[in-house]
């Protein structure tokens, strides 16, 4: 019956997200020849740009830890666009701007994708690096980040973050899985997208962001180099800190922004989908269109376990694990509101969030209700 297809399909495609991909890959990687990591003989110019809205309270840190970079002098420059900032970011920025550092005050709010076309032009480097304003450096960072680029075909490379505690454990174990896959995609093929506060790609590959509506940046960029036939590359040596968001409730509220961004970069990439793209496309469809399913895939599960339940039948152990499973996911929402953060009930309300997240992302994509513009929630 129709019931028991849409059971099996959803549950071999959920469990094809989060294990028999990472899977796949590890075999892959068993049969795919070594690499020689080949090392840089000369460290390129490289041009460091950050689009910033409202970073008071943490732009002070940004501009010290940008100071602390290890590079060869005369070899950097760093370009940061204030996006019509509204309150003493820009001030900041003037009486702390360091010897390399460029700042370009955009007085009307355009949104990110403006901001970066426009760092971009004005930067002179062989390289482009991203970062954003809570993205915090080693001092060995951006060298580990530019070695890569000794290959011809490498266009993009990201770099690794790491989460400092801030007691959200659903998006920490969340992350460590994220940079697992990360890792063995690079070490296989190519990553299909990169980290918003560590990446860079070659200058003469930026081809300007749409403006018509919000992407992710850190999505596009790496696939429109991908289609222009250079590989991205993953350096888990160059390495960012971040600060998780505390609460799974403001989570929620970022995923569903990046979510819209991501579903609304489709037709700029449509073409990567194509299988003849090889490994590309097939980490495309698993590590992003297949996953960007699973909470449709979600509701189509429960829906078919409700209506195949038979008390004793052999679906009732499944039926009553996932009722469990919705039970211990209310249990950390009303939890979190008397901050009460026992993994055992916060990783089942992170895992529905997340994925409710998704499916506010998408309706916002088709309606067009998301905007251009970001607000800083710190």
């Amino acid at each position: 019956m129709a019931a028991e297809v849409v059971f099996w399909i959803s549950t071999l495609l959920v469990i094809y997200t989060y294990v028999g991909y990472p899977l796949v890959l590890k075999i892959l990687l068993f049969f795919a020849p070594s690499r020689d990591d080949k090392k840089q003989e000369s460290l390129p110019f490289v041009s460091i740009v950050i689009s910033v809205y409202n970073e008071e309270k943490g732009i002070l840190e940004k501009i010290q830890n940008l100071k602390e970079i290890a590079y060869p002098p005369g070899r950097l420059e760093i370009l940061v666009g204030s996006d019509g900032s509204t309150d003493g970011t820009v001030d900041l920025l003037q009486a702390n701007r360091l010897e390399v550092m460029k700042v370009l005050v955009f007085p009307r709010r355009r949104g990110k994708a403006a901001v970066l076309n426009d760092l971009v032009k004005e930067a002179r480097g062989e390289l482009i690096a991203f970062s954003d304003a809570n993205s915090l450096f080693r001092v060995d960072t951006l060298e580990n980040l530019v070695k890569p680029f000794s290959e011809p075909h490498v266009g993009a490379v990201s770099g690794e973050l790491l989460l400092t505690s801030s007691g959200n454990v659903g998006e920490s174990v969340y992350w460590q899985y994220e940079t697992m896959v990360k890792r063995l995609e690079g070490r296989a093929g190519t990553l299909v997208g990169a980290t918003g506060g560590v990446y860079a790609i070659r200058r003469s590959l930026y081809r300007p962001l749409p403006l018509d509506r919000a992407v992710a940046d850190d999505f596009v960029i790496p696939m429109m180099i991908l289609q222009q036939g250079y590989r991205v590359e993953y350096a888990p040596e160059a390495v960012a800190f971040e600060t998780a968001e505390k609460t799974v409730r403001r989570e929620f509220r970022r995923k569903a922004r990046i979510g819209a961004q991501n579903f609304n970069a489709l037709r700029y990439v449509r073409s990567s989908l194509n299988p003849r793209r090889g490994f590309a496309a097939f980490a495309l469809w698993s590590h992003k269109i297949i996953r960007w399913s699973v909470p449709f895939a979600l509701l189509a599960l429960g829906a078919a376990t409700a209506a195949l339940y038979r008390p004793g039948g052999a679906l009732a152990p499944v039926f009553y694990a996932e009722v469990a499973f919705v039970a211990l996911a209310l249990a950390g929402w009303v939890g979190e509101r008397w901050n009460v953060r026992t993994p055992m009930v916060i990783l089942p309300y992170y895992f529905l969030a997340v994925n409710a997240a998704l499916i506010v992302g998408f309706l916002k994509s088709i309606t067009g209700r998301q905007s251009l513009f970001w607000e800083v929630d710190r």
